[in-house]
């Protein structure tokens, strides 16, 4: 099937995303830690047990492996009208949230914002450990799941008893934040906004989302229903693969700085 213009174009900006998605790819693939002296060397000490520089550089490696995906996907020639959204909303929160952690300048919100996904973290394992205590499990499974559990509640305390607010994490506002800091029109900060509210849908298989990306042909004139096509488009991809990207690429710079060691004059 021939592009159109606007087709090759989407196509060649997401193309061109791939050396750095494969660099990132290759930096996962071994330990990065800050160096002393460093704002993350220091922040890593507010909770040794899970390290804020770690917290921030998973939300990044997890997030290039997303947009890894959509994008292998497009080069074997294929493109989901929905699927393909869900993976670059795991893509857009991992960016985000990477982003949201390491902004700040001061050291006390890095800290509280990185302890408020860690709490958010334990507390999604604490409902599986208790999902899996109602299962049928031998007395070995059961012996160690309460060590699991006997484990993630010391460290549920122990982050509790360092947190300075009682916030939840708010995926909704953590991604409005993130976009406000990596983009500086507003066209690009709402259009992130919107893109987030939209591939909900996707996530959810609530299907409204295909609506906005469908054309449709003339309503029966009886019913006055028409029928819509979502075939899937290299545009509609482009645009959330492409802000997921450049918030990624955000992320990265943001990681590195806080992992310099400060300069002596």
């Amino acid at each position: 099937m021939a592009l159109t213009d606007t087709e090759r174009a989407a196509l060649a900006q997401m193309l061109e995303t791939a050396p750095d998605l494969d660099r990132w790819r290759l930096r996962a693939q071994r330990v990065e830690k800050p160096e002393r002296g460093s704002d993350l060397a220091i922040d890593d000490e507010i909770f040794p047990h899970m390290a804020v520089s770690q917290l921030a550089r998973t939300s990044l490696v997890l997030a290039g492996e997303h947009l890894r995906l959509a994008l292998d996907v497009i080069k074997a020639g294929q493109i989901y009208p929905s699927s393909h959204f869900t993976v670059l909303r795991g893509a857009l929160v991992g960016a985000s949230q990477a982003v949201w952690v390491l902004a700040p300048e001061d050291r006390g919100q890095r800290c509280e914002r990185a302890l408020t996904v860690l709490a958010e973290m334990y507390a999604q394992m604490d409902k599986y450990y208790g999902l899996l205590a109602t299962t049928q499990l031998d007395a070995t499974d059961r012996a160690s799941l309460d060590d699991q559990r006997s484990w993630l509640s010391e460290r549920q305390a122990g982050v509790a008893a360092i947190r300075t607010g009682r916030a939840s994490l708010i995926l909704t506002d953590l991604i409005g934040a993130a976009s406000d800091h990596a983009f500086a029109n507003r066209a690009s900060r709402e259009a992130v906004r919107r893109l987030w509210r939209e591939m909900s849908a996707d996530a959810h298989v609530l299907g409204w989302s295909l609506f906005q990306r469908s054309s449709f042909g003339p309503p029966d004139r009886r019913t006055g229903i028409g029928e819509g096509h979502a075939s899937g488009s290299l545009e509609h991809v482009a645009e959330p693969f492409l802000a997921s990207y450049r918030l990624l690429r955000c992320g990265w710079s943001l990681f590195d700085r806080r992992c310099e060691a400060p300069t002596t004059s």
